[in-house]
This record gives structure tokens, sequence and C-alpha cells, in this order.
């Protein structure tokens, strides 16, 4: 059986949660959407602890000052469970 190559279109998640090691930043998550494709996708976010919510820290398909948010300076998200992400596009979401 021949293997198939990687569907490149597809968009990638990852969930990186940094509550188990000391840091001086304290407690994070972080949720990193990387989407290659042309078309728009509904990405489902995984819940955060107890207390928490999703902001938005980076969004690459918004204008220039919007995209990538200072410290403090982080969106909430509402609704919580999901993210519409455009095309061609990466999305950072701190859960704090």
């Amino acid at each position: 059986m021949q293997q198939q190559p990687p569907h490149t279109h597809t968009p990638e998640c990852y969930r990186l949660d940094g509550g188990e090691e000391k840091s001086e930043i304290g407690d994070y998550n972080l949720f990193i959407t990387l989407n290659p494709d042309f078309n728009i996708h509904n990405i489902k976010i995984p819940p955060v602890k107890a207390g928490e919510k999703w902001y938005r820290v980076i969004d690459t398909s918004l204008k220039n000052g919007e995209d990538f948010l200072d410290p403090g300076k982080e969106v909430l998200l509402k609704p919580s469970d999901h993210y519409i992400v455009n095309p061609r596009i990466t999305v950072v979401l701190l859960g704090k």
C-alpha cells in the first residue's frame, strides 16, 4: 500500500500547558492554531481550568495594531468554545 502525502491544507492546533512548571509568568495555557488553508475553519477550543478563560493574543488576519496584543491587552473570547480561523493565518490564545 502506498502512503499518501500529508494534507497541507488542514489547520493544525497545539495546546501548551505551562501550569506544571514554575516560571516568572506563573501558570499559563497556550492554544496555537496554524491555518495554511485558503478556507475559513471553525476550530473547537478545549476548556481551560476552572476559573480561567481564553484570551486572544495573536491573530495575524487582523489589521496592524490588533494582530499582536501586548500583555494585559488580550481580548476575552466570547464564546470561548470555538474560534473562526481565517485563511492562511496563525492564532494564539492564552488561558488565564
